[in-house]
């Protein structure tokens, strides 16, 4: 039976009518868990799709998709999830051509439809807020980034050795774990070894910062890749060096000078902007490196490390602060064995690439500090899963069962994994100034607090229900193992 929307533009017409419809108006059972993709079931039925049925050959688009989006507490909007593709047959994707490839074919052109998920409100109540045409082939650059990616993960089977596919490997488009459990597992042709079963996905990465620019707001952002002849078999890693390569052994004065660039000297953030005038974006930028959206999309973590002339770095790698209730409510893994924690997430699906610097005098100037280089780096699964697991697994525990403090020579001290107890990461503030009430530099415990010494020791403002705001560091001796053949030992 021919579809009534035979092309993109009817099917793009049709998604815009189901805006602003409650879901209890689109479906009786809208509230019904029994199937985890009832939203994405409700939206493909409202152009006369059956649930679970192929996708029409006469329908315009190749997919119609539901996807979430949530706001965070500060405002902003951030994806929920990635979004889920087509399940990989790895017996003939060592066989496929990306343009002719049954994934290219399955998700080309993608409707998409984005739903706020609000926890507290009832699901019936939900609506589709935003409706998009998905043309992969339109954003060259994000094309030709997604098809480097579908190249890698090819490789890996047609080398035999899809088992050893993991998220982080890839940019924007990612080989995730689908199946009932772990145990799902699927056969490879080049390899006795059976692979977890897998899907192609967009990282959530990737849909937030399209959330972001394309569907919540008007696009204005700069790009790495500045046309689609630059980006063509080129990935972000190339991209990455092939610009800042020409830097390497110079020092930051002459970098400035031959950039053409003033960046006061001095100011905590010298080495982030210096990275961002090599690739060629505006230094006026107070976040330094958190803002370039090809690197936040394929979630590629730039940290600027620096070096003293004695080949020694002081300073850990902070992440964002977490809120203490909301950290004490997150699963590690999700029913897919897929990351669920925002910790495990950012560990799984990073890249972290170290630009070191390092000082060749004992004076510490500006002038002779010297780009040494980068460093790319995947987190090892092994490493997330015991040594990160563990040190938030016990940040969890210490807050459940409530965080003990006193004060000793250096001020207040508390019992979470600190960087003294020489682990991967630890925990420490995040934060302007130590606060133990309801301010900006604090947030809520789920459990009060124990003070342990003296009370007379005790800040004079005080409540046992807040704490100084925190966050997880990665070690500093660890990242200095890491890079240590780019540094220089005196």
């Amino acid at each position: 039976m021919k579809s009534d929307y035979d092309s993109k533009e009817k099917v793009h017409k049709r998604a815009e009518e189901i805006l602003g419809i409650p879901f209890g108006e689109l479906a009786k059972d809208v509230n019904s868990k029994k199937t985890k993709n009832s939203v994405g079931d409700l939206f493909e039925s409202w152009f006369g799709k059956a649930r679970d049925s192929a996708s029409e050959p006469d329908l315009g688009v190749s997919e119609l998709k539901a996807t979430p989006y949530i706001k965070r507490k500060g405002g902003q909007y951030s994806a929920k999830e990635r979004l889920v593709l087509n399940i990989i047959n790895y017996q003939n994707l060592a066989d496929e051509e990306f343009e002719t490839s049954h994934f290219y074919h399955k998700n080309k052109v993608i409707e998409l439809a984005f739903y706020e998920y609000i926890k507290d409100k009832p699901r019936s109540e939900w609506t589709f807020s935003e409706v998009a045409l998905f043309e992969m082939a339109k954003n060259p650059t994000d094309y030709a980034i997604i098809r480097n990616d579908w190249d890698k993960i090819q490789r890996y089977v047609k080398e035999g050795h899809a088992e050893n596919l993991t998220e982080s490997l890839t940019d924007y488009l990612a080989a995730c774990t689908k199946g009932a459990n772990a145990q799902s597992l699927r056969t490879q042709p080049y390899s006795d070894v059976k692979a977890k079963q897998r899907a192609f996905s967009l990282k959530t990465s990737y849909m937030t910062q399209l959330l972001r620019e394309y569907i919540l707001g008007d696009k204005k952002s700069d790009f790495i890749l500045k046309n689609s002849r630059e980006a063509a078999d080129k990935s972000l890693a190339d991209v990455l060096i092939e610009k800042l390569s020409p830097y390497f052994g110079q020092n930051s004065i002459d970098i400035c000078t031959e950039l053409g660039v003033k960046i006061r000297p001095g100011i905590k953030n010298y080495n982030s902007l210096l990275i961002r005038a090599m690739l060629g974006f505006d230094t006026s930028k107070k976040s330094g490196l958190d803002n370039i959206s090809e690197l936040n999309k394929a979630s590629y973590l730039i940290k600027t490390v620096q070096f003293d002339y004695a080949g020694t770095n002081s300073e850990s790698m902070s992440f964002p602060s977490f809120k203490f209730k909301d950290l004490v409510q997150e699963q590690w893994k999700d029913e897919d064995n897929n990351p669920s924690a925002k910790l495990n997430i950012l560990m799984s699906e990073s890249t972290f690439v170290f630009a070191i610097f390092q000082h060749s005098s004992v004076d510490n100037e500006e002038s002779d500090n010297v780009f040494k280089g980068i460093k790319f780096y995947k987190m090892p699964q092994a490493i997330i899963n015991n040594e990160i697991y563990c040190v938030w697994q016990d940040t969890i525990d210490t807050l459940n069962e409530g965080v003990k403090l006193w004060r000793d020579g250096r001020g207040i001290r508390n019992n979470f994994v600190n960087a003294g107890d020489q682990r991967v990461i630890h925990v420490r503030p995040h934060a302007g100034y130590a606060s133990y009430i309801d301010n900006g530099y604090a947030n809520e415990l789920p459990v009060p607090s124990r003070w342990l010494g003296d009370e007379k020791d005790k800040p004079r403002q005080f409540s046992s229900q807040y704490m100084t705001n925190q966050c997880f560091f990665l070690n500093n001796k660890f990242i200095r193992d890491i890079v240590r053949d780019l540094v220089q030992i005196h």
